[in-house]
C-alpha cells in the first residue's frame, strides 16, 4: 500500500467568527492510499507531512481488510497526532468499500437507518447581520448560534423573532458555570434545544454543575476527544460532539458511538470547517447519531472533493463504493480569496 499526501488551502467565501477566533481560510492535508488499483481518500487538519511519513511502515504490505491491524501498528508509532490517524482511517475505510464494491454505511450495516437533518452553524455577528442570515435560512430546520464570553444568551432571542425552527448554542467554553446557568435560564426562554461546552474544557465539576442545574441539555464538545472520555463524562453531560479529526477516525468514532449510548449519552456528530471529504466520511455513521452537525463546507470557495449534499438540512449519502467523496480538478487549487465560483451544491440547496 503506497501512500502520498499534499497541503491545500480553501479559502471561505466570508471570514467565520467564534469564541476561539476568525477563520478566513482552511487548510488541510489531503491522503491518498494506493492498493491494487483503487485509491482511498482521507484528510487532516492539524496534520504535518512528518507524522503521515511515519506510517510508511505501518502500510507496507497491508492492505484495506487489515484496518484495525494497521491503526494499531499506527498507534504503536510516535508523536501521530488523533488527526493524521483519522486521515489515515478514512483512506483506509474508503479503500474498504472501494475494494468490497460497497458504500461504506451499507458495508457496515447501516443502510435504511434514520438520519436526522444537520445544523448549519452562524457565527459570532452583529444583531443585524444575524436577522439577515436567519430570514436567509428561515427554511432551515436547525441553526446553531455561535456565542462568545461576551454573550448572555440573548442573541437566542433575536434569532428567534425571526427563525421559528429549532435552535442550538455552542458556547465554546466561553462561560464560569455561574455564568453558563445564567445563559442556560435566557436560552430556555427561547426555545433553544440543546447547549454545547458552555464552560472551558477540562473542567469536568463545573460542566457536571451546569448540567445537573440547567433546564438545556447540556453537551460536551472540546471535552470529548476519545473513548475514554465517554466514561469520564457519563453523568455530567446529557450528551456529546464526535468529531473525526479529534478521536482518531471513523473506527474510534463508532466506538465512541457504541459506548455513549451504552451510557446513556445521546451523540452529535460534528465536524470542523473542512473539506466534503471529511463531512462526507462522518456522515456515513449518521445513521447512528442523534444530532448532526456536518455543515463544515458550507460557505467554502471551491472544495477540492464533492461527496454528500445537503437539501436544506437533510443528507443526501453518495452511493458510490467506499466514502463516495470525489476529487475535483486539482488545477483550481489553491484558489485565490475573492474568485468567484459555482455555487456548490451544498449551497445550491441551502
Amino acid at each position: 500500500m503506497r501512500i502520498a499526501h499534499r497541503e491545500v488551502v480553501i479559502p471561505l467565501r466570508e471570514p467565520f467568527a467564534s469564541n476561539t477566533g476568525v477563520t478566513t481560510e482552511v487548510r488541510q492535508r489531503i491522503v491518498e492510499l494506493d492498493w491494487e488499483g483503487h485509491t482511498g481518500y482521507g484528510t487532516a487538519r492539524g496534520a504535518d507531512a512528518d507524522e503521515l511519513d511515519a506510517c510508511t511502515t505501518a502500510l507496507d504490505g497491508a492492505s484495506p481488510l487489515e484496518i484495525q491491524r494497521v491503526l494499531q501498528d499506527v498507534d504503536s508509532l510516535d508523536r501521530i497526532g488523533p488527526a493524521a490517524r483519522a486521515a489515515l482511517d478514512m483512506a483506509l475505510h474508503d479503500l474498504l468499500g472501494k475494494a468490497c464494491g460497497q458504500p461504506l454505511h451499507r458495508l457496515l450495516g447501516l443502510e435504511g437507518l434514520p438520519v436526522q437533518p444537520t445544523a448549519l452553524s452562524i457565527g459570532a455577528c452583529s444583531d443585524e447581520e444575524l436577522v439577515v442570515r436567519a430570514k436567509e435560512l428561515a427554511d432551515w430546520p436547525v441553526l446553531k448560534l455561535k456565542l462568545t464570553p461576551e454573550d448572555d444568551g440573548s442573541r437566542a432571542g433575536v434569532l428567534r423573532s425571526v427563525y421559528g425552527g429549532r435552535i442550538r448554542v455552542d458556547g465554546n467554553g466561553s462561560w464560569t458555570p455561574e455564568q453558563a446557568l445564567k445563559v442556560a435560564d435566557e436560552l430556555h426562554r427561547h426555545d433553544v434545544e440543546l447547549l454545547e461546552q458552555p464552560v472551558a474544557p477540562g473542567n469536568l465539576d463545573g460542566l457536571r454543575q451546569v448540567h445537573e442545574r440547567s433546564p438545556v441539555p447540556v453537551f460536551a464538545d472540546e471535552d470529548c476527544a476519545g473513548p475514554e472520555d465517554i466514561l469520564r463524562l457519563r453523568g455530567s453531560v446529557t450528551g456529546v460532539n464526535i468529531k473525526l479529526l479529534t478521536c482518531g477516525g471513523l473506527a474510534r468514532a463508532h466506538r465512541m458511538i457504541t459506548l455513549a449510548h451504552a451510557c446513556d449519552l445521546q451523540v452529535m456528530l460534528g465536524c470542523k470547517v473542512e473539506s466534503s471529504l471529511g463531512t462526507t466520511a462522518m456522515a456515513q455513521l449518521a445513521g447512528l447519531a442523534d444530532q448532526l452537525d456536518l455543515d463544515g463546507p458550507v460557505g467554502l470557495l471551491g472544495d477540492p472533493f464533492t461527496g454528500m449534499r445537503i437539501d436544506r438540512g437533510a443528507l443526501i449519502l453518495p452511493t458510490a463504493p467506499g466514502i463516495g467523496a470525489v476529487p475535483t480538478d486539482e488545477r483550481t487549487f489553491p484558489v485565490p480569496p475573492g474568485t468567484p465560483s459555482a455555487p456548490s451544491p451544498l449551497e445550491i440547496h441551502r
